[in-house]
């Protein structure tokens, strides 16, 4: 689990669903029920506490149990440490040998496993933000409570980066809540057009020059928002050497975003895409024309808005391997100036920045 490729903002999304506070030796020690239930009263005028939404049917927080109360004001500050990055004060808010299930169905436990995976996701996508819809908050006992809802989490820019549905099991240790068991599992309620969002800055047109080679890139949504369309047209000496149509999807079966391309020679092929943000691995597999079958390992990294790096590891034509080393570097075109009324008919072409792969 830990070494295998994972949309890590998806998956750790699950763990930072139950925003509880707990007594533990990693990172700095939480607040109490009553200081933690203090502060979020204070910063929410007795509303809400920030970053979570009521439980269904719910009045106000006055109208909750103690317990609840205090779970609440938990989930407040879990948001906070969520938004400042804090993997250590987050993985504190765990049983030492708190149990995680992701939507997957993948599961492992203990806290050491939970900080890495937070401070990963922190890594990969600085400045996300965290949002909980609570459902219910069930006290099942004095020391023990079920939480189940929604989590979204978002860019810096407020772009969606996952949803996800989760139960959590928590307990009282040492006058703290903790959680010991959280579930996670898919949203049924987003898009597949949600689904696609954290891809978005795909959207346009995207050129990479060699000395003797360029491929040209054009992707737009479908006219229904649930895919990606991308056309690739790729020149060797000044002719047309290839195109190849590729669209971009959301497989709620796999829970993963898919691929398939299609090119003009006869070929077909498919990836299974895993990432989040800015950089994207792809495993990818295809048919060509002759049936022989070829493997590889895509990486695309977005490096600023207008430049993206894509690389190919790990390829394996029939039986062959093949040395790593293919690259390419793409920025992207910026739209054709508005031309003044006299020139409209010819305006100037646009240029895009030649990048060193």
């Amino acid at each position: 689990m830990i070494t295998r490729t994972k949309t890590w903002v998806g998956a750790l999304a699950s763990l930072v669903i139950a925003i509880f506070a707990g007594a533990g030796s990693i990172g700095p020690p939480p607040l109490s029920a009553e200081s933690a239930l203090q502060e979020s009263a204070q910063q929410a005028g007795q509303s809400q506490p920030a970053g979570t939404a009521p439980a269904k049917g719910a009045a106000n927080v006055a109208a909750h149990s103690p317990q609840e109360r205090e779970i609440r004001a938990f989930d407040a500050l879990y948001v906070k440490d969520y938004g400042n990055a804090d993997s250590k004060a987050l993985t504190a808010r765990f049983t030492e040998d708190a149990e995680v299930i992701e939507d997957d169905g993948y599961r492992y436990q203990g806290r050491a496993l939970i900080e890495k995976r937070l401070a990963e996701t922190f890594a990969a996508s600085k400045g996300a933000k965290l949002t909980i819809e609570i459902d219910a908050i069930r006290v099942l006992g004095q020391d023990v409570a079920k939480e189940e809802g929604r989590t979204i989490v978002t860019s810096a820019k407020g772009e969606p980066l996952a949803h996800h549905r989760y139960t959590a099991l928590l307990i009282k240790q040492n006058g703290n809540w903790v959680i010991s068991s959280l579930r996670e599992e898919l949203d049924p309620l987003v898009s597949p057009h949600d689904r696609l969002n954290v891809l978005a800055w795909l959207v346009g047109d995207w050129i990479d020059e060699g000395d003797d080679s360029v491929v040209q890139i054009n992707c737009r949504w479908s006219d229904d928002g649930n895919f990606l369309i991308r056309e690739f047209r790729v020149k060797h000496q000044g002719k047309e050497a290839m195109k190849v149509t590729q669209r971009i999807g959301w497989d709620p079966v796999a829970g993963q975003i898919r691929s398939w391309e299609f090119d003009s020679e006869g070929g077909f092929g498919e990836g299974k895409w895993g990432g989040d943000g800015d950089r994207w691995v792809i495993k990818h597999t295809a048919t060509r024309p002759d049936g022989v079958t070829v493997t590889a390992t895509h990486i695309t990294v977005k490096e600023r808005p207008d430049l993206v790096r894509w690389s190919a590891t790990d390829r394996v034509v029939g039986s062959e391997p093949i040395p790593n080393g293919e690259r390419n570097a793409f920025v992207k075109v910026p739209p054709a100036p508005k031309a003044p009324a006299e020139d409209a008919a010819n305006p100037a072409p646009a240029k895009a920045e030649r990048i060193p792969r």
